[in-house]
């Protein structure tokens, strides 16, 4: 299945929402060969303007995410060798380094500063993207750069855009329910592309049900950034936007991360989790609140940076049914033990050894009717009795 993210993702920079003065002073600034830092929310369109704008202009695109270039090594390998090389077929080229705010860290030490001395030799346009450019790590990249703000996407806007995507694909809804969508999302417009692909199974979107449903929602756009996204800054103590235990969200996690990590990915995130779940453990025996805060940054973003790659596939995020298997167990169990309890009273036996040494060899005798009448056993334990 094709994310719709991508499949209606901008084809032309008129396709790109509430951006025009923003979008005519990308266009300007790539003829120019200018170097750009466009910034703003999430999914408001920064990184596809350039996409959009560079094909419109002519101009061979070189993408790269700074998440997965961090290092200067790994910059010089990639965008330094780019910058060196001329354009064969296109009038010019862009380089578009995208998510600069993944940038942090012993890991990425030297990558700001090797990115800062590629941008003083080239002669190509570069344009960079970020949420916050104001943070004073970026002061010299400022300097170098012609700041361009993506505006927060107007509601209008969002709901005439999912209403085309709703449309387009036969899916029934309620305006109420696509208003339901847009503050979910909290202006993102990929996350609300991916919400409405979640009903495209059903062809219905209904967001009624709010008592449990809001909450379960909350918990499903809480899951989707930490699971989606590679940003520490984006991710940390994102639950905080939910109204749930925290035990409760490590049970989410667990139950979702199989299916968007990898067996890599997979191992380092679960290792996050097991540190959270010592440090739960110690404020539950010695009330060491302090940890609090640990639990949070190894279960936000930690899990979300424990990954390389992102599943770009839409998911279906589901509430955890361990409780109900633990349940369930024990209401097997339970019955299990109340006749083993009646026999340790007749055999002057403990219930342990009952279950152990004398149960699983006596259900055919158990199940005479004077071995029942004698042990007062009821229907439920005899029906046990007879699987």
């Amino acid at each position: 299945m094709i994310p719709w993210t991508k499949k209606y993702e901008p084809k032309k920079s008129t396709d790109i929402l509430g951006q025009e003065l923003a979008l005519y002073k990308i266009k300007e600034a790539l003829k120019l060969k200018r170097t750009i830092l466009i910034y703003g929310p999430t999914g408001t369109g920064k990184t596809s303007a350039v996409q959009v704008i560079g094909k419109e202009l002519g101009l061979e695109l070189f993408e790269i995410s700074a998440s997965d270039a961090r290092n200067k090594e790994n910059i010089e390998n990639t965008i330094g060798n780019s910058l060196a090389q001329q354009s064969l077929f296109a009038k010019g080229k862009v380089i578009l380094i995208d998510d600069i705010d993944a940038l942090s860290g012993t890991k990425d030490r030297g990558g700001l500063p090797t990115i800062l001395a590629l941008i003083e030799k080239t002669k190509h346009a570069i344009a960079i993207t970020c949420i916050d450019p104001w943070d004073d790590k970026y002061s010299k990249l400022r300097k170098q750069c012609l700041l361009i703000e993506f505006q927060a996407l107007k509601k209008e806007n969002m709901f005439n855009y999912l209403k085309n995507i709703a449309d387009a694909e036969s899916i029934q809804y309620q305006e109420k329910d696509l208003l339901d969508i847009i503050k979910l999302s909290k202006g993102d417009m990929r996350a609300a592309i991916t919400d409405i692909q979640t009903y495209s199974i059903t062809k219905t979107i209904n967001t009624e049900e709010k008592s449990e449903r809001d909450r379960e929602e909350s918990m499903q756009y809480c899951l989707r950034k930490i699971l989606k996204s590679k940003k520490w800054e984006e991710t940390i103590n994102v639950f905080d936007k939910v109204d749930e235990d925290l035990n409760e969200c490590l049970l989410w996690l667990d139950e979702n991360l199989p299916k968007e990590y990898n067996a890599e990915d997979l191992k380092k995130a679960y290792a996050y989790l097991s540190k959270a779940d010592v440090y739960n453990g110690r404020i539950r025996r010695w009330q060491h609140w302090r940890f609090l805060i640990y639990i949070n940054m190894l279960i936000t973003s930690g899990v979300a940076t424990a990954k390389k790659e992102t599943n770009i596939n839409a998911t279906e995020y589901t509430r955890t049914m361990r409780i109900l298997k633990l349940w369930q167990a024990n209401m097997k169990y339970a019955k299990k033990k109340s006749i083993a309890n009646k026999i340790a009273e007749h055999t002057h036996t403990s219930t342990k050894r009952a279950i152990r040494d004398s149960l699983p060899y006596l259900k055919n005798i158990l199940l005479q009717p004077e071995t029942i009448k004698e042990l007062q056993l009821d229907e439920e334990e005899i029906s046990w009795l007879q699987k």
